[in-house]
């Protein structure tokens, strides 16, 4: 086991013209560095967005740990989303977000991800089944 931190301590405030207000943890390697993944917490200060763009060539999952703002996808209508909800937005995928009041989200990215679609609830069962057993989920 290999314990690492992902508070505000160790983010960065990333150069790019698509994010504003906003710091990030990274929690995996990045794709650039051919990985087929890529995970971050992502905190937004109030007023901080992430400008419309294409999710490009991999799908993404924002989850929201805290807080609470809009989100919107290919239609560009705006929606609201807060803790404990999550967006997927296929690859290509024109989308944005923006929030007043703050927010902090776990952004994943990576070729052939997919947003948990069942139950994965058998029979009889009281957990979900998402993997072998011995699989750590």
């Amino acid at each position: 086991m290999e314990r690492f931190g992902f508070d505000a301590d160790v983010a960065f405030t990333p150069r790019d013209e698509l994010l504003d207000s906003v710091t990030i943890a990274p929690l995996s390697a990045p794709i650039s560095e051919r990985s087929p993944f890529q995970a971050a917490v992502f905190r937004f200060a109030p007023g901080g967005r992430i400008a419309r763009h294409p999710a490009g060539s991999r799908p993404q999952i924002l989850a929201v740990l805290e807080g609470s703002g809009e989100v919107s996808g290919a239609s560009g209508v705006d929606e609201p989303i807060e803790a404990a909800e999550a967006v997927f937005w296929r690859e290509g995928e024109e989308h944005e977000l923006k929030t007043t009041g703050g927010l902090t989200a776990l952004i994943i990215e990576g070729r052939n991800l997919d947003r948990f679609r069942g139950s994965g609830y058998a029979d009889g069962e009281t957990e979900p089944r998402l993997a072998s057993p011995g699989a750590p989920f």
